[in-house]
């Protein structure tokens, strides 16, 4: 799809949403404010960051002797598991629902994919994923963004800029980016670095992989769930930097994301067992035998009650339905054991669906865990943010439950 094409459907579904103007002003606000930021940026950077290695970080990978190929049998999986989340999609609950932002990003977005996939097309699919974070698909997942910022105006600036950021954030966590791994699937986009591409995204998930780390470091075995876990990153972080905590790390996702998320973490933990949706249930018991499981959306309320050491969620819960956030808040009230942490934006978000409701989002600051069940630990300001993120409010919050004599913590 060219670029015209793409901000034209955009444009016709922002109509018919309503949320036209709304999104006019905050992308040509963006596209002004955005330059000076970045030259700004880069000017104060030390001589090394200005050299950071960005054209080897966005060539193509494909060719190298490291890329991971596609597995034939884990696209056969693959197109099995979303074949299923379709089929089990039209029977969800209807706070499950996809709307608002999401059901826009689907239907302008995920076209050519949701198209591949109801064709069975296996060769066509393996195409698509193997050059997975520069596909249009991934946009708002973190992938094919990256890639449009680089080929942007000051595009080598704004990468140089916001990872230099980024990278600071995590070494105020003790980590170097250096110690950081990412594997080559998918043709990954980023900053050349010790012969790995590390994206913004990378350093993004090592800080908060750190974090639940640190969180989990007296919990052996512990169990952690994301819910709207975008192509996978985070997960694969958590588990590289925190693999002597955690036994379990399972994903919700609306299917269509599930597929790109499925595919990079098979890809990504070949010696891992990972569970896709119809393989088995979901189960968070040690005897359960999986180490990553894959999840449509709608399947969280089979959790188990008090089953799960950590939350996570980041910048979904309020850009999705807000009867859809309150359900997965139920959700987390019931099966949450220890600690509920994510990040989201404050800013009200209106669309008109096309049946003529309203879907309405429930910003960050209302989404308030149970207080008899819940003690908040923190809420600051969101330590990472880009440059077109200056519109959204955002903070970070974390949550533990509160240990009862005659309740099991």
């Amino acid at each position: 799809m060219s670029r015209i094409a793409y901000f034209y459907r955009k444009i016709l579904r922002a109509w018919a949403s309503g949320t036209l103007l709304e999104k006019s002003t905050r992308f040509l606000s963006t596209r002004i404010s955005r330059p000076f930021e970045v030259l700004a940026g880069f000017l104060l950077l030390s001589t090394a960051d200005k050299k950071l290695n960005v054209r080897d970080g966005f060539s193509d990978h494909r060719q190298r002797p490291d890329h991971r190929r596609s597995n034939p049998e884990h696209i056969q999986r693959i197109m099995a598991a979303y074949k299923k989340a379709k089929q089990a999609q039209e029977h969800a609950p209807q706070a499950l629902q996809v709307r608002g932002l999401w059901s826009e990003w689907i239907s302008v977005n995920y076209g050519k994919l949701i198209a591949v996939l109801e064709a069975g097309d296996a060769e066509q699919l393996s195409a698509m994923l193997e050059n997975l974070f520069r596909e249009p698909c991934t946009i708002g997942a973190g992938g094919y963004d990256s890639y449009l910022r680089y080929k942007s105006l000051l595009g080598s600036l704004y990468i140089k800029y916001v990872w230099s950021k980024y990278r600071n954030c995590l070494l105020s966590m003790d980590l170097d980016p250096r110690d950081v791994d990412f594997p080559n699937v998918g043709n990954q986009t980023g900053v050349y670095l010790d012969r790995k591409i590390i994206s913004i995204e990378t350093l993004r998930h090592a800080y908060h992989a750190v974090e639940m780390r640190n969180l989990l470091t007296d919990v052996p075995g512990a169990v952690c769930v994301e819910i709207g876990a975008g192509l996978g990153g985070q997960a694969f972080q958590s588990l590289q930097i925190g693999k002597n905590q955690i036994s379990k790390y399972i994903l919700f996702d609306i299917p269509e994301v599930a597929v790109l998320s499925s595919y990079f973490l098979l890809s990504a933990f070949p010696e891992k067992n990972i569970r896709l949706f119809g393989e088995g249930e979901i189960s968070t018991s040690p005897d359960e035998a999986f180490d990553v499981a894959v999840f449509p959306h709608f399947c969280i309320q089979q959790l188990e009650d008090k089953s799960v050491d950590l939350f996570y969620n980041s910048c979904s819960f309020s850009e999705m339905d807000g009867a859809s956030s309150r359900e997965y808040l139920k959700v987390i009230e019931k099966s949450c054991r220890r600690y509920f942490l994510h990040d989201n934006h404050d800013v009200r978000l209106e669309f008109k669906e096309t049946d003529g409701s309203i879907s309405t989002n429930v910003i960050g600051s209302e989404l308030l865990p149970d207080p008899a069940l819940f003690k908040r630990i923190y809420k600051k300001p969101r330590v990472h943010g880009l440059p077109e993120d200056r519109p959204f409010i955002q903070y970070e919050y974390l949550y533990e439950r509160i240990a009862r004599p005659d309740v099991s913590s």
